[in-house]
């Protein structure tokens, strides 16, 4: 028990750096979470922006332009992939919506094959609000144009239709239908900062050389000394999870429903792999000094590459194949599956594939710092 109670005197000797960094964590989750709370209910009230891309060019798809110009602010600037990141992530648009050749015909023939693309932000209910906005618009028109009317006048007759009872139904249909998880979006920066900032500085310390030679000279063996590092840094971590969880419930208001137990699922296994990071971050020299800049890093690097800071639909081509090497990619792939209905098979992919990263770089990480060890000694 030495050794546990050690790691914990170590870990209170980083009680300030760990404060400000659960303090950081904690702000920035609000703010991001609030952004898109705040926007969803002034949504009556405030028109969005738009990116659309009109690749059809028929008369379906300009009455649906003009519809939706008519409510909302389209941005006419042909925009590149990366603009398109930075206007969403700043909250200037809430879609990228993509009309695709021959939709107008698809609605005309009422076989409906052909659908809009809309790229949104999943952890705000704007641009869901807009998904509803079109849907209804869409499905209204085509009643109308059934009905005999010609496109201008059932694109007329449903924008009247629409303005009369458009915010109610909705508003009704959205909060049906969708609830997200907004804090449990953006949880990993939390989780990523508080471990590395936490448990990186302790585990560091502990295998430095002054301690690790003073435990060398006693009788604990090696691997029971590693084993109590191991059990005092999974406390530390079930102590994290049952913070963020308790965080992130309160502001989503939801708990204990089959989906807040599959998003607990998903941030504890995150909160595991990002564990064994550690561990094989530790054994590759690093320095304590350099703790604070490497979690800045990683935590920032991860959480854009993974999708929670920016949409995994609008990262490009690059960022996105990169992204599928971190785990907080897999991570935000079952955030949506859960999103949209998803039961704990649809996800269990992608946790395993957190599990395997984890595993993975511990394995190399353990590698190298053995062969360290074996040519210091």
């Amino acid at each position: 028990m030495t050794v546990f109670k050690s790691y914990f005197k170590v870990l209170k000797s980083f009680k300030v750096s760990i404060a400000i960094y659960l303090l950081i964590s904690v702000t920035v989750i609000l703010i991001l979470t609030g952004m898109g709370s705040n926007q969803d209910e002034a949504y009556s009230a405030v028109s969005h922006g738009l990116v659309i891309v009109d690749n059809d060019k028929s008369e379906v798809s300009k009455v649906l332009i003009d519809f939706l110009g008519e409510f909302n602010e389209i941005k006419e600037k042909d925009y590149s992939k990366e603009e398109i990141v930075d206007l969403m992530y700043y909250t200037k648009i809430s879609n990228y919506i993509v009309i695709p050749e021959g939709f107008g015909d698809s609605v005309l023939n009422g076989d409906g094959s052909l659908k809009i693309d809309s790229t949104k932000d999943a952890g705000s209910r704007m641009g869901y609000l807009i998904d509803a906005e079109i849907e209804n618009y869409i499905n209204l028109f085509k009643n109308y144009y059934k009905g005999g009317f010609s496109i201008e006048e059932a694109a007329k007759l449903s924008t009247e239709s629409y303005k009369n009872n458009s915010s109610v139904s909705i508003m009704e249909k959205s909060d049906n239908e969708e609830v997200f998880f907004n804090a449990f979006v953006m949880l990993p920066y939390g989780l990523m900062t508080i471990i590395l900032s936490a448990i990186l500085p302790v585990i560091l310390k502990m295998g430095s050389q002054k301690i690790d030679k003073r435990s060398n000279i006693s009788s604990m063996p090696r691997v029971k000394r590693q084993f109590m590092i191991t059990a005092a840094t999974v406390v530390v971590t079930v102590f994290v999870d049952i913070f963020l969880i308790v965080i992130g419930s309160v502001i989503d208001k939801e708990s204990f429903t089959d989906r807040w137990w599959l998003m607990v699922s998903n941030i504890c296994v995150l909160s595991v792999t990002m564990t064994m990071f550690v561990i094989a971050v530790s054994n590759l020299g690093l320095k304590e000094r350099t703790v604070p800049a490497f979690t800045n890093v990683i935590s920032l690097s991860f959480c854009f590459l993974g999708g929670i800071f920016v949409p995994l639909e609008m990262l490009g081509g690059m960022a996105k194949t990169l992204g599928r090497f971190v785990p907080t990619f897999w991570y935000s792939r079952a955030v949506e599956k859960i999103q949209n209905g998803g039961d704990f098979g649809d996800i269990a992919n992608f946790l395993l594939i957190q599990l395997l990263f984890g595993v993975m770089v511990m394995t190399v990480g353990l590698a190298i710092g053995k062969a360290k060890m074996q040519k210091s000694e």
